[in-house]
């Protein structure tokens, strides 16, 4: 069997480190587009140049799929000896790193809980003086609003005198009905949060929980940019946060508490006037503020939501909005895991014959989620061709359990759709890639690779291929191909028409192996059909026998040893 060999190089370790987490370490292995001088065989042997331990390999590989773009999805039956102290050897000089980092001060070592219960006792007596700071009243409904220089609102009292409002402004909704509503018991709020991000929509999410506590989101373009709550949740303030992260000490907090209580500033401002973070900063940290509460928020399940759409938010200062689908997905991905087979098998079984299709807008909300390297290549191989999910766990690049979980997470966003029959528009798609795929291949490979042949065939062979391909691709298919891929046919029935005509001569196909074969290649690979031949002798196999000195034959015509094997095997046989 012909093979073809390739290099798959990693610009840095942390390429690999992440390459081998999603993928090398289940046997899955991809090379980006243009990787490969030609088209990819059935076989592969493929070289992993890694920094600090250099080249691995070769490893034998076998080809799963050659998508649209040039990515080739492989996969490892198993990896080397060599190849796994080398995976070894990199990931310890990162943990020698890492403990030389430790030992410099550089990197905290893991503490014993005694710091860490300091840190919620000094948290704990900071809170009585956020509470009072934070929970100032929101200004008078008559009070006038100008935009900052820095971006938060401030708002003037009907005396002139500067307010600051904690937290973002609530909007007037009390003579709008809700375009969403629902009970935190049943999953309606997820399903929601993906049907918001998918339509980019703006507006005010509230939730009435239990002891008559409220919380409210503000959305913007899809997903939150900032929360409120009454009354006040203290852990959730952006200083306590910030405290409990180790990202500002307790002399910092207090400072800021002051500038907050003197100069009626929030304590973002006051945390920039301090020198502590800058604006950009800043913005990153309310990002992680506004994940935070939303992580408490999606594991809320008692109360009432609903969501009011609104043109533009009250606030003129937020944050990018958070992308809620990739932490839904993530989530989803992590549970998965845990499921029990049969149960995700159960869930799976009722759409194993349907097609699989992404829903409208799915797309863009991939381009938003953090997706690994194997989770983007199974959304290519999702999207390119029209799959029965039964069909897709033959052609993932991930493995059957994985496969499952993918689909079942992606479902369950309702990112994909199932349906029982394929669109016409995807099933034109998909011939017109797979002929593309059959002319690339017959155009680029060898005469022999045209007709799906090894270079060592013979003319039975090479009638057989024939008989089987041209019928595929003959003028008088079209009614299969369909009159728009006339071209491609015509151009693929054409060579391999023309390498039928070379090979299907003994002359011919024998002078064609030697202009693409070295001589030494044909005369060692005869020897070794020879010796298989003499061994079937041994075993009385005359059928195995006969086909080896055959193909021994038809690489060496003019040897009377490997003709004295043909002559007896195929006296033996026919007896």
């Amino acid at each position: 069997m012909a093979v073809r060999s390739a290099s798959r190089r990693y610009p840095s370790l942390r390429a690999f480190v992440e390459d081998y987490q999603g993928m090398l370490r289940i046997g899955a292995l991809t090379l980006p587009p243009g990787t490969i001088d030609g088209p990819p065989m059935a076989a592969m042997k493929i070289d992993l140049v890694i920094p600090v331990v250099g080249r691995l390999g070769p490893v034998d590989a076998q080809l799963l799929q050659h998508l649209p773009d040039g990515t080739v999805a492989l996969r490892v039956s198993e990896w080397p000896a060599d190849v796994t102290r080398g995976f070894n050897a990199v990931f310890a000089a990162i943990d020698e790193m890492k403990q030389w980092f430790v030992e410099s001060g550089q990197l905290q070592a893991p503490s014993d809980g005694r710091a860490e219960r300091q840190l919620l006792a000094e948290v704990e007596r900071l809170r009585a003086r956020v509470r009072a700071l934070e929970s100032r009243p929101a200004a008078a409904p008559s009070a006038s609003v100008a935009p900052a220089a820095d971006g938060p609102t401030v708002v003037y009292d009907d005396e002139g005198n500067r307010v600051v409002e904690r937290g973002f402004r609530l909007p007037d909704v009390s003579g709008l009905e809700p375009a969403l509503s629902g009970t935190l018991a049943d999953r309606s709020f997820r399903d929601a949060c993906m049907e918001l991000a998918i339509a980019r929509a703006t507006g005010l999410l509230t939730l009435d929980l239990p002891d008559g506590r409220v919380r409210w989101g503000f959305w913007q373009k899809g997903g939150p940019v900032g929360w409120r709550a009454e009354p006040l949740v203290e852990d959730e303030v952006l200083g306590i946060l910030l405290y409990r992260a180790g990202q500002v000490n307790r002399q910092q907090l207090e400072q800021s508490l002051n500038l907050m209580e003197q100069n009626g500033v929030r304590q973002g401002e006051a945390l920039i006037e301090m020198g502590v973070v800058s604006f950009a900063q800043l913005v990153m940290l309310l990002q992680k503020q506004s994940e935070f509460v939303f992580q408490r928020v999606v594991k809320e399940r008692v109360g009432q939501w609903s969501f009011h759409v609104l043109e533009e938010l009250p606030e003129r200062f937020v944050t990018p909005p958070l992308r809620t689908p990739s932490l839904l997905f993530r989530a989803l991905r992590n549970s998965v895991r845990d499921m029990p087979a049969e149960e995700l098998a159960t869930t799976l079984r009722p759409w194993l014959d349907r097609y699989v299709y992404f829903v409208d807008g799915a797309a863009r909300i991939f381009d938003e989620m953090k997706l690994n390297s194997e989770e983007a290549g199974f959304l290519k191989i999702v999207g390119s061709t029209s799959y029965r999910l039964r069909e897709l766990f033959a052609v993932s690049n991930l493995s059957r359990s994985a496969t499952a979980g993918m689909i079942w997470s992606l479902a369950d966003l309702h990112l994909v759709e199932f349906r029982d029959a394929e669109a016409q528009e995807r099933g034109m798609e998909r011939v017109t890639r797979v002929l593309e795929d059959r002319k690339r291949a017959v155009m680029r490979g060898t005469l022999f690779e045209a007709l799906d042949l090894h270079w060592i065939c013979t003319a039975p062979e090479v009638e057989a291929a024939w008989r089987k391909l041209s019928p595929e691709f003959a003028p008088d298919s079209m009614a299969r191909w369909g009159e728009a891929n006339k071209k491609l046919v015509d151009d693929i029935y054409g060579k391999l028409r023309s390498a039928y005509e070379t090979l299907k001569v003994d002359s011919r196909r024998r002078d064609y192996r030697g202009e693409i074969m070295e001589r030494m290649q044909i005369e060692q690979s005869a020897e070794m059909l020879a010796k298989k031949g003499d061994m079937a002798f041994m075993k009385e196999n005359h059928r195995e026998a006969f086909d080896c000195f055959s193909k021994a034959l038809e690489l060496l015509p003019n040897s009377a040893e490997y003709r004295d094997g043909y002559n007896k095997a195929r006296a033996l046989a026919k007896g």
